[in-house]
């Protein structure tokens, strides 16, 4: 008989704790909607401006899902400069960047070498690296006053990276934003190796 009362008793705390758990989930839940929809209500003001310092700020926070509402917002826009000025606020945020390669020749001794170096692999001529840009030097130029590893000019964005004797450009790479807000291009090596290259900003 002790037996079952315990049961029942622990049963019945049991219950009323999930019961607990499962308001207090639902409340947070509906908060988090809530304050999604402020963000995304705020995106909609008419000042370009104040959308971009939005994004800007947007994409400092730690929830992911306001992150990529942020940049969807800007690499979506209709707007020819707000298409730009996402990929700097991209790169502004320090976010880090996957760059997927694929190639068709028949070796890549250095590009291989290359992804090596960041962390990354390049096998059956494929491969990707990822990449936390530096901090800007200027509006256009992330990296050193002597090494620019990305420049920025429209949609269009140089990757320079600091390879291993690098300062020459000898490995470099130029991608341009598509309407899926993915950049895209090519990566080469002296021009003796050539890969084609993307960055999904949206990640």
């Amino acid at each position: 008989m002790r037996f079952i009362v315990g049961a029942a008793l622990f049963s019945l705390i049991f219950s009323a704790a999930t019961a607990q758990t499962f308001e207090e989930t639902l409340s947070k839940a509906q908060a988090g909607v809530n304050d999604i929809a402020k963000y995304q209500q705020a995106l909609q003001n008419p000042d370009a401006r104040f959308q971009y310092a939005m994004v800007q700020e947007m994409l400092k926070l730690k929830d992911p899902a306001l992150q990529r509402i942020a940049k969807e917002h800007a690499l979506f826009s209709t707007n020819s400069v707000m298409r730009e000025a996402a990929i700097k606020a991209v790169l502004d945020s320090g976010a880090t960047l996957r760059i997927q390669m694929a190639g068709t020749g028949e070796t890549y001794e250095t590009i291989t070498d290359f992804a090596r170096v960041f962390g990354g692999t390049f096998i059956n001529k494929r491969g990707e690296i990822l990449i936390k840009p530096p901090a800007p030097v200027s509006d256009a130029c992330w990296g050193t006053e002597r090494h620019c590893v990305f420049r920025h000019v429209g949609t269009t964005l140089q990757y320079n990276p600091f390879y291993p004797g690098n300062y020459t450009q000898q490995v470099t790479s130029i991608l341009n934003l598509g309407n899926d807000g993915v950049l895209r291009g090519t990566l080469t090596y002296k021009n003796t190796e050539l890969v084609q290259v993307q960055i999904d900003l949206k990640e």
